[in-house]
């Protein structure tokens, strides 16, 4: 795995072929794609229309793509398409749509990129393609006009086999990859469903739109093109000149008839009942003057995508979801979407082109409980009480994952979770975007905010105890010893430090740093041999991803460690016993008896050190460490105040005992460069942390987010001019009275020997050490963590606070505030000496456009005052 990382890193990555197949085909392909695919056409990185057209033209198999005369029907503009329905479970692709027409609102458009893109791979393995999709075809029909079906074949099941491995061609801003071989449309970042892929050359007339035929027909269609039936035109019982085309695989009774001449030529599809449509060659717009809500949506999505492929990933953000992905319409995919489309929208309005066309933001979905069973589910589920069935399943989908999370049994295997995703996604990027040197952050909501604080924090060491006091009988310190006790606990099998532990662990360590009496033997050792046998089954399990030898060497440490843990309990053991065999013979020397009191005594006390010993168990939660670094983590709705506060931790670097003047308290620092947190006023679960960072917020108001749309919300502007104007009275009055001392000070009759200079306190304040840490989480002497969203005016506060904590995924002013972060550092306009930024083609002129313009809108009044002078330059 590290090589692999190295490699990567590096910039050194091997294209892997997108069908994923074991068929001889796909084979040939992946042996001779070095020297036919440049590996920058199929990377989301920043690519050229013009290149990508230069490709297209250049490829032999473009000729016969080529319009051969000069009529209005005949183009060779060739444009893809997906379906938004996803295919079912092994269901080929070839046996899709089952109408020749595609459905007008079944099937998506690729935006232009995209298309170029697809149809460049294409053409480069064009004929080992369309040689494995008539097989395919084949597979799945059983005759000309016969019905479809799933193909059993074993082959077609091995296509499935390496679902996880395939790459293929990176579309819609390389959040999706296109199979050529199989046709599919799948998801890079998230397990989802196949949806089909259509190649568009022959295209149907529906109103004013022009929808693609299915591949079959349009391949029939294509033949006769080539050989210009409509020279061979003849009388038809419809009552024209033309030439008929049989049509097969479709419904019985269809056929194309080509009427005209070379540079007039039409053809028209006929059905069985009749009915005509005509056809033409090529993609062409609708050229309506009136697109509607469909078109003006595709379009939307087309120059997004656009945009995606030609301006390179500069920041990524991965996005933790916390309770509730358990209910059955929660889907974190569609919330992060949602989200995506929000900032996007938001970027185009209060980012400039420069800004936009310098980096791009990636928002990647980390789907931590989808797939994982905790073994405790199934007993809650027994024991769940029929009455208000629907209210209990609801509560146990969302709740109960923070109470698995405060368990010290599943708190591992939600920590591994987490962290594993987080780094396979971030393997996943690096593979297809080798070289990448951009920044990183993460974006928790709910206990996902949580689960991220906690894996930030131990990113240098490696293990901790679990954090909950109560587990223990006594209060227990940071290195496991008891506060007043002899009893010592040191964490077994440690991690060196940066090395990465995968797999579910949590191990109670028991071993004893003592002088005190013996303990029997034979129960320690069986103990040992028990929690070994278990220690070393977990291990194995746990280690299943890592190769043999990191297993073999992992085993033998642990069997090292166990051995010396014997070792040294069998010298304690000895060493009691000679203390019992020197006190016995002391009073036997000096004439007396041992006493049976003495040994009473000694059992006592060994009863005592294992009580202790038992009471000292604490469990320590090896956390993983990632593969990269986070700049900004940001955590929404977060629940992490009180959790904070429940564990008795402060946020710091481990010296702020006078400071909080509690010897108890416990620090820690997150390994990020900044962190902020985002909630609304009215959220039941989202708690304030500058407090646990700095005292002195305590009675200071967080910070307003800005209104998406400018300025303040009515009611939160004049409760701040109301607090302003007591700011200010109170200032005035502190002011007055000031001078009314100076005053009397002055006409007061001094001495001489009475007059003395008073010293000046202008000197700087010393900073307290909260200040300190404050600065260090966010990056400025002046920065806040908390950032309060201001809620709407005329709704109750607990109507509000019903959607409040589930709104953060499309809320606007959440969005901008991120948005505006993540750019933070990317200038608006370029430097003087610098050339003009990249044009992206699609960008629209901002004179022609109506620029709304409202006096609380300041930013659109800089962007709009912006293009003026820019556009009076020019």
């Amino acid at each position: 795995m590290d090589s692999e990382k190295e490699k990567l890193q590096n910039g050194s990555s091997n294209y892997v072929d997108d069908s994923g197949a074991s068929t001889s085909a796909s084979t040939n392909y992946s042996s001779r794609v070095e020297e036919e695919t440049s590996p920058d056409l199929l990377k989301n990185t920043p690519s050229n229309i013009a290149r990508l057209e230069d490709v297209i033209e250049q490829c032999k198999a473009r000729h016969k793509y080529l319009a051969r005369t000069k009529s209005p029907s005949d183009g060779e503009d060739v444009r893809w398409y997906f379906c938004k329905v996803p295919l079912a479970d092994k269901e080929l692709a070839a046996a899709v749509p089952r109408t020749e027409i595609v459905g007008k609102s079944d099937y998506f458009r690729f935006s232009r990129r995209d298309s170029l893109a697809l149809e460049a791979s294409f053409l480069q393995r064009e004929e080992e393609l369309l040689a494995y999709w008539w097989k395919e075809y084949g597979e799945c029909s059983e005759g000309p006009s016969g019905s479809r079906s799933i193909s059993n074949d074993t082959e077609s099941d091995d296509l499935y086999l390496v679902e996880e491995e395939r790459v293929g061609v990176p579309v819609k801003g390389g959040l999706y990859e296109v199979d050529l071989m199989r046709r599919h449309c799948f998801p890079v970042y998230w397990n989802g469903e196949n949806r089909r892929v259509l190649r568009g050359q022959w295209y149907a007339k529906a109103g004013p739109d022009w929808i693609p035929l299915r591949e079959d027909v349009a391949e029939q269609l294509e033949l006769a093109y080539q050989c210009q039936v409509w020279h061979r035109r003849k009388f038809q019982p419809s009552g024209q000149f033309a030439a008929r085309v049989d049509l097969q695989g479709t419904s019985q009774g269809s056929h194309a008839l080509f009427t005209g001449e070379d540079n007039n030529w039409e053809a028209t599809l006929v059905h069985s009942g009749g009915k005509s449509v005509k056809l033409r060659r090529g993609f062409s717009t609708s050229g309506s003057s009136k697109p509607t809500q469909d078109e003006l949506r595709q379009q939307k999505e087309e120059e997004m995508d656009d945009y995606c492929s030609q301006v390179p990933v500069g920041h990524l953000v991965f996005m933790v979801h916390g309770i509730g992905q358990r209910l059955e319409k929660a889907n974190l995919v569609d919330d992060v979407g949602d989200f995506r489309r929000v900032t996007a929208s938001l970027a185009e309005r209060h980012l400039t082109p420069y800004q936009r066309s310098t980096q791009r933001v990636l928002f990647i979905p980390c789907q931590w409980r989808k797939g994982m069973r905790l073994s405790g589910e199934s007993a809650v589920e027994k024991i769940t009480l029929d009455g208000v069935r629907g209210l209990r399943v609801a509560l146990g989908a969302t709740v109960h994952d923070v109470l698995y999370y405060m368990s010290p049994i599943y708190c591992q295997q939600i920590i591994d979770s987490v962290s594993s995703q987080l780094n396979q996604l971030y393997m996943k990027f690096l593979k297809r975007n080798p070289g990448y040197n951009g920044k990183i952050s993460l974006y928790g909501h709910s206990l996902g905010s949580v689960l991220s604080y906690d894996i930030l924090c131990h990113q240098e060491s490696l293990s901790s105890p679990f954090p909950m006091d109560s587990v223990t009988f006594e209060p227990v310190n940071d290195q496991g010893e008891m506060a007043n006790g002899p009893c010592q606990i040191v964490s077994t099998l440690q991690p060196e430090k940066g090395d990465r532990e995968i797999g579910r662990h949590v191990s109670f360590s028991d071993e004893i740093v003592t002088d005190g009496p013996r303990i029997d033997n034979e129960e320690a050792s069986h103990g040992l041999e028990t929690e070994s046998e278990g220690e070393l089954s977990g291990s194995t399990s746990a280690l299943g991803m890592v190769d043999k030898d990191k297993q073999i060497s992992s085993l033998e440490e642990e069997v090292k460690t166990l051995k010396a843990r014997i070792s040294q309990l069998e010298k304690f053991h000895s060493m009691t016993s000679q203390i019992t065999e020197t006190e016995d013979s002391n009073q036997t020397i000096q004439g007396e008896e041992p006493k049976s009191d003495n040994k009473q005594s000694i059992l006592r006390k060994i009863s005592k050190v294992q009580n202790e010993k038992e009471n000292c168990y604490k469990p320590y939660i090896r956390y993983t460490k990632l593969d990269f670094k986070v700049d900004t983590f940001f955590a929404a709705g977060s629940p992490l105040g009180v959790f904070l506060a429940l564990r008795n931790v402060r946020i710091g670097i481990g010296r702020g005992q006078d400071y909080w003047r509690d010897e108890k308290i416990q620090e820690e620092m997150p390994s990020c460069r900044q962190m902020f947190n985002i909630f609304h006023p009215f959220d039941p679960v989202a708690y304030r942390i500058e407090p646990l960072v700095c005292e002195e917020y305590i009675n200071i108001r967080p910070v307003i987010v800005p209104y998406h749309r400018g300025g303040r919300r009515l009611h939160v502007g004049y409760q701040e001019f109301k607090e302003e104007i007591a700011t200010v009275s109170n200032a005035v009055a502190t002011h007055v009275s000031s001078l009314k001392e100076k005053a009397i000070n002055v006409l007061q009759p001094k001495g001489k020997e009475t007059i003395e200079e008073e010293p000046e306190s202008s000197h700087k304040k010393e900073r307290s050490y909260g200040s300190l840490m404050m600065e260090r989480l966010t990056g400025s002497e002046e920065g806040r963590i908390d950032h309060m969203l201001q809620h709407k005016t005329f709704q109750h506060p607990y109507i509000l606070a019903l959607g409040s904590h589930t709104n953060y995924w499309r809320d606007h002013d959440t969005a901008l505030f991120i948005i505006k972060h993540l750019y933070r550092d990317i200038p608006e306009e370029p430097p003087s000496d610098n050339s003009e930024p990249t044009k992206l083609f699609y960008e629209r002129d901002p004179i022609d456009e109506e620029t709304p313009l409202t006096f609380s809108d300041r930013v659109l009044i800089r962007e709009f005052s912006r293009k003026v002078r820019k556009h009076l330059k020019q």
